[in-house]
């Protein structure tokens, strides 16, 4: 019997990253990787995403019949990319008629070496604040010891490690400290995941898989931005 696979898909870091990977075995903690891509153009992600994963489909010689589940990264981050991944994920899942597995960005960005430790998780949110949480993944999923909210940027320097923040953070810390490290939101670790969640029954139908939105607001409106450039708020 061909092996099954899960597909996964992230684009809350702004660039879309599909990863598809096989079911692991024993002492194997990922499976094969049948293919991944990424596309970094971010206006051409929501027109290229189902043409390239059907593409990639093809030339590995996978079959949607042989897939296990989707399995996509709901943020947060962006407003439009997260529709973007959650709605194809919706579309593939009730196509292909198999279950979503809904992973948020932050586990998507921690290390599988710390795994059953508590770790704050941070990621740049723009308009001068980030997204953070503390999290601890465990055999029985993921642990929300903080849940997902808005840290001011001022904040940021005040942070203890063990931490893990994104890219864009780590360069704009001017001393990272002790147990502060650089992390990115992965594809391949969001599929990792989801052969654990898939494996202990922890998969939803298609239109439960809705994207996590932290902030309330996604952008601020023409009269915040002029006031802002003016020192009024």
């Amino acid at each position: 019997m061909a092996s099954r696979f899960i597909l996964a898909i992230s684009t809350s870091s702004g660039v879309a990253k599909v990863v598809a990977t096989t079911e692991p075995h024993g002492s194997d903690s990922l499976g094969a990787g049948l293919f991944g891509f990424e596309i970094v153009d971010y206006k051409s992600q929501s027109a290229q995403l189902l043409p390239m994963i059907r593409q990639h489909l093809e030339q590995s010689g996978a079959q949607p019949a042989q897939c296990a589940a989707i399995a996509v990264d709901i943020g947060p981050g962006g407003f439009t990319s997260l529709r973007t991944a959650c709605g194809i994920a919706q579309g593939l899942a009730v196509a292909w008629q198999v279950p979503a597995v809904p992973l948020t960005s932050f586990e998507c960005m921690l290390p599988e070496q710390y795994s059953d430790q508590s770790f704050t998780l941070l990621i740049d949110a723009r308009l001068n604040e980030i997204y953070t949480a503390r999290i601890r993944r465990t055999s029985k999923g993921t642990e929300w010891l903080d849940p997902p909210h808005l840290l001011a940027m001022d904040e940021f320097q005040n942070i203890q490690g063990p931490a893990v923040c994104d890219a864009n953070l780590y360069a704009q810390r001017a001393n990272p400290g002790k147990g502060i490290e650089p992390g990115v939101v992965c594809a391949t670790r969001l599929a990792q995941l989801a052969w654990q969640e898939f494996a202990a029954g922890r998969v939803v139908a298609p239109f439960d898989c809705q994207p996590l939105y932290v902030r309330d607001k996604v952008a601020q409106t023409t009269t915040e931005r002029l006031a802002l450039k003016h020192g009024v708020i």
